[in-house]
């Protein structure tokens, strides 16, 4: 799908840099250290000769060698005393993102002394770069360097990448919409918007045996389908079909378009009858969801579909888009929930349920005349699984503005407040996929939130995202 090289996985360029008449037992034992460290680890790749460099020439030839072989991140190791240009010079030439590492095992060798040194003049000079410094066998260091490894090599798979607005602006959303120039000069991003009438004409070309299968395969994983209720709503014979059949719709515009995320405004043009679709979406975005591929967020959230691919390029996992539903004070728990899609293999033991989607679905930004209240569509329901450290992560602002914003916290079950109305059956979201979480500090997420639509996913990766947000020079928050 790619309209660039890439590479599989991490792959990363070392450059361990010494001084012919210094002691070089340091930079040697690194080099070892280095291909145990690295080498060995079968989710990156390294280029690495079995020598130190020790001049210009080899230095700026083995940097020309790695542009080639397309590393996605530089490091460049201090194993002695040297001349600034060793290094000055060949940063100033690469356009990947560089780590400088200062040996300090041994001080008289001079490496610890240089590489505070190199670091002022590569800051006077402005060239971006990361410093680091530590022991020839660091384990710690290792880790750090292969998370900035694995922050480097989602910058790069992420420029060019096309996110597919399917719609418009959602609900006059405006934080779901970003600066195109901004946006494409940072991230490397193209914005293409399609209609929802292209998609559905894929609808004429997937394969229906395939919609079966699919069908019967998630209607058999579920806990259970609730397909009608005491209050009238229902899901319609044929929606979980209909929606496996969208799903390969947007497999096959994905292909056709070269298209790598979709932020699709649903509402009202997939639960409305008179629009042309009224089952909604919520089934194939899961399922999307789901692919290695791809991602979907709802809404026509552009900035969160970017931070969902963000997180499940880090995470190599699914990744759900979530709302931030409601903050109990009492139990200390914010609510987080999707209003029907959510990659079920993030569920909990209890698994996931399909439940009918709610009549008042229907009705959002729709002319009060052509109101119907009826979907009969599905949607999904699942808690996610409890205890478990999550990261969220949501992009936002322009220019100036523009940032990370992180969190990373526990899950917890939802927790709805006190005195809720028994007649509303979406208390806290919870008929839908989501979780509640614990903040340490719930004020300063919500006044540094840059919307109320937020990527989720297991694991911590707050470093490499620090390391992102280093990378593009743009503000990074975190919130735990």
């Amino acid at each position: 799908m790619s309209k660039f090289v890439r590479n599989e996985k991490p792959r990363m360029g070392i450059l361990p840099i010494a001084k012919t008449n210094q002691y070089q037992g340091n930079i040697r034992k690194y080099i070892e250290a280095a291909k145990a460290g690295f080498g060995n680890d079968e989710n990156m790749e390294i280029i690495m000769g079995d020598e130190p460099l020790w001049e210009m020439d080899e230095i700026m030839k083995t940097v020309d060698k790695m542009e080639k072989h397309n590393v996605d991140m530089y490091l460049f190791v201090i194993g002695s005393w040297m001349y600034t240009s060793l290094v000055t010079t060949a940063m100033n030439a690469v356009h990947k993102p560089c780590i400088m590492y200062g040996l300090c095992d041994e001080i008289a060798n001079g490496s610890l002394g240089v590489s505070v040194q190199l670091r002022y003049v590569l800051e006077e000079m402005h060239i971006p770069f990361t410093y680091m410094y530590g022991k020839i066998e660091d384990e710690e260091k290792i880790l750090e360097i292969k998370k900035a490894l694995r922050a480097a090599w989602t910058k790069s798979e992420i420029e060019g990448r096309n996110i597919a607005l399917i719609g418009g602006k959602c609900m006059m959303m405006y934080q779901t919409q970003v600066n195109e120039f901004n946006w494409k000069k940072v991230f490397g991003i193209d914005f293409p918007q399609y209609d929802h009438a292209e998609v559905f004409k894929e609808l004429d070309n997937i394969d229906e045996e395939k919609a079966i299968e699919l069908a019967e395969q998630f209607v058999g994983k579920s806990q259970g389908v609730n397909w009608k209720l005491d209050n009238g709503e229902k899901i319609n014979h044929d929606a979980i079909l209909s929606q496996m059949r969208l799903y390969l719709a947007y497999k096959r515009f994905q292909k056709l378009y070269d298209i790598d995320m979709f932020a699709t405004k649903c509402m009202p043009e997939l639960v409305n009858k008179c629009y042309g679709y009224s089952y909604g979406a919520c089934l194939a975005t899961a399922l999307l969801n789901e692919e290695e591929s791809t991602i979907a967020a709802c809404e026509g959230d552009v900035p969160a579909g970017i931070s969902m691919y963000i997180l499940k390029k880090l995470a190599s996992a699914p990744v759900m888009f979530a709302d931030i539903s409601r903050f109990n004070e009492k139990e200390g728990v914010m609510n987080f929930f999707n209003c029907g899609s959510g990659p079920v293999s993030m569920a909990g033991e209890k698994g996931y349920r399909l439940w009918p989607i709610p009549k008042l679905v229907p009705d959002e930004a729709v002319a009060k005349e052509y109101l119907n209240g009826d979907s009969g569509g599905a949607c999904i329901e699942f808690e996610f699984s409890g205890n478990r450290t999550v990261t969220l992560l949501r992009l936002g602002g322009n220019e100036d503005t523009l940032r990370f914003h992180a969190a990373v916290v526990k899950t917890t079950q939802r927790v709805n407040n006190e005195d809720e109305d028994p007649a509303n059956s979406f208390s806290g979201g919870t008929r839908w996929p989501g979780c509640g979480i614990k903040l340490e500090n719930p004020d300063s997420f919500l006044r540094n939130a840059t919307g109320h639509h937020y990527a989720i996913v297991y694991g911590d990766y707050s470093k490499e995202l620090e390391y992102m947000a280093d990378f593009y020079k743009i503000r990074f928050v975190l919130d735990r």
